[in-house]
């Protein structure tokens, strides 16, 4: 027989024996004792923390002949076939490889038909957020009132690319990753009936390397037991994973908080050279900073400090922690941009090693907060005194005092020349707002001389989804924009912050995004016009103002008569306002005489 490797032998085939995930499987069970089945699930998690496994077991449980307190009995004709990948009424769709709208239809055509063995036909749909707009869009009518019979189980690692249209319409479970000691016990548990000894070390730096997924875990495991078989070893797991030894990122450590800069270099470069990682040096220097954290201020207990470390310690101020932990998260951020791992691992250690220095009145401050209240009343007193001696002493000898002395200053900087007076005025060479704002104006206008609130609705229906499809920064943006007019082919959205105006402004490339993203929605070409919120109001109002003749004229288009008494001018200005209303909606408009 072929070799099954770790993750797939030993997934789990109960909900008690998925671990970590204890609220979910627990909900899962009383909904199948208490026949409290909803039609359609959405398993939403990092990898390897157990969404697939969770929907097999769910389906393997709905159609199981013989339950037990909401668990498959693994024993019956349904479970044996659903483990075996025989079962025809649970259907697994990889949405990364079928994710058009031909296969979303092709489900939508045979939902109708009754399940052939079991009670239940479950449809399991991984990494769903793969699918294509068209291909949600299919799914949505289906999804909402699919037959008694059907059951959909969505499973996604980035719940944010999937529409709120879907996620309205199902259950949704979050999955969290899986905590270093539930991986260290089921590794501990696997090894010991494959009776392969092991190290403790040797799994705590699996556990790490993971990052809470059972699946890396076991991936990694079962890599390690190809290295060696006989046994599980703490000097093997490192050669594998590329991480350091504790021991020697232990002494790392201490060379950063002893500013040993020479020495901090030399050691890193050796570990380099062994097989480590920058971003794994980072990630242990991290953790072993927290860790230290709460062994020495919290008073836990830890297996994997050592003494020696832990003495070497205890002197170190918190803030030297903040700092480490601070600038590790920023070098393992540029990591992500560089192909030269070193640089900004040895940035990061000159910067640990040689701190900046606080200022003198930050000095003056913390040194303060620290004196003994009385003492700090004193020398307030004896300030005050020097102060008034100084003024006694002034006015004796006929001198101007420090105060008038400052005040001499002070009005001779304000007679100064234009000419001394201009690196003061430098900032203002930034004043270009009226340029742009005026061309801006022009913009908005455009767009209100052709706008309609069937294009605002338009716009306004398709927002929410718009929305749903964009990456987390984009989505934020969104939060602070609102479509208040639109053409056909022009939308103007107003900024609720100036600051965000200027930058998406400037931002050619997030501009393009979001036409384009929009244009797909609306189906035609679609520009966005800024505006500032604080704008808004009075851009409006000009534009009434100036196009009412126009607009007036648009109306009477066909009409030969050209006069206007008292009456009709009465009859325009209604003109006016209710085309005010066709252009912006009713809601926006309030008359005033």
């Amino acid at each position: 027989m072929a070799y099954q490797a770790l993750y797939r032998k030993w997934r789990p085939r109960t909900f008690d024996s998925v671990v970590g995930q204890e609220a979910i499987t627990d909900t899962l069970k009383n909904a199948i004792i208490r026949n409290k089945v909803s039609h359609a699930f959405l398993f939403a998690g990092p990898r390897g923390t157990g969404k697939t496994s969770c929907a097999k077991i769910f389906a393997k449980a709905l159609n199981c002949l013989n339950l037990q307190d909401g668990e498959p009995c693994n024993e019956c004709e349904n479970c044996k076939a659903a483990d075996s990948g025989a079962m025809p009424d649970i259907i697994e769709i990889d949405a990364a490889s079928n994710n058009g709208v031909d296969e979303i239809r092709e489900i939508r055509d045979k939902v109708k038909y009754a399940p052939t063995q079991g009670k239940y036909k479950v449809y399991i749909i991984d990494e769903v957020h793969m699918l294509s707009i068209g291909a949600f869009n299919a799914l949505l009518k289906t999804l909402e009132e699919p037959p008694e019979h059907v059951v959909f189980i969505l499973a996604t690692t980035e719940l944010q690319k999937v529409p709120a249209t879907i996620i309205s319409r199902t259950q949704r479970y979050n999955f969290k990753r899986i905590s270093k000691q539930n991986l260290v016990d089921r590794m501990k548990f696997i090894l010991e009936q494959e009776n392969i000894p092991y190290e403790d070390s040797a799994l705590q730096v699996i556990a790490q390397v993971a990052d809470g997924g059972m699946r890396d875990s076991l991936s990694i495991l079962d890599q390690l037991l190809s290295f060696e078989k006989e046994k599980v070893e703490y000097k093997d797991a490192l050669n594998i994973t590329g991480y350091a030894a504790r021991e020697t990122t232990e002494q790392l450590f201490l060379n950063l908080l002893n500013q040993k800069v020479s020495e901090s270099l030399d050691l890193s470069h050796k570990l380099l050279q062994d097989g480590a990682t920058a971003k794994n040096l980072l990630s242990e220097l991290i953790s072993l900073a927290t860790e230290t954290m709460l062994v020495l201020k919290a008073n836990k207990d830890s297996e994997f400090l050592t003494k020696d470390f832990t003495n070497q310690i205890t002197t170190v101020p918190e803030k030297r922690y903040f700092q480490l932990i601070t600038a590790a998260n920023e070098a393992l951020n540029d990591l992500r941009f560089t192909n030269q791992e070193e640089i900004p691992l040895d940035v990061f250690l000159v910067k640990v090693a040689n701190p900046i220095e606080e200022s003198g009145e930050e000095k003056a401050d913390s040194h303060n907060a620290e004196i003994n209240p009385a003492i700090n009343q004193e020398l307030s007193d004896l300030k005050a005194q020097v102060v008034a001696l100084a003024k006694k002493v002034s006015q004796t000898n006929g001198f101007a005092s420090s105060n008038q002395v400052f005040k001499i200053d002070d009005a001779k900087k304000k007679n100064e020349s234009p000419k001394a007076s201009e690196p003061q005025a430098k900032p203002k060479p930034k004043r270009k707002k009226p340029v742009n704002s005026e061309l801006n104006r022009q913009a908005v206008y455009a767009v209100l001389e052709k706008a309609t609130k069937k294009d605002l609705e338009d716009v306004r229906n398709v927002w929410p989804d718009l929305q749903s499809v964009l990456g987390v920064s984009e989505q934020a943006l969104l939060k602070v924009l609102e479509p208040v007019a639109a053409s056909h082919n022009r939308v103007v959205m107003k900024c609720k912050y100036a600051f965000w105006f200027e930058r998406t402004s400037e931002n050619t490339n997030l501009m393009a995004t979001l036409n384009s993203e929009l244009a797909k929605f609306l189906k035609h070409d679609s520009e966005i016009v800024l505006v500032p919120d604080a704008d808004w109001l009075q851009v409006r109002k000009d534009f009434l103002a100036k196009h009412k003749d126009e607009i007036l004229a648009r109306q009477k288009q066909g009409n030969a008569e050209i006069e206007v008494d008292q009456h009709q001018e009465d009859d325009q200005e209604k003109q006016v306002i209710d085309k005010a209303k066709e252009i912006f909606g009713s809601d926006n408009i309030n008359v005033k005489d």
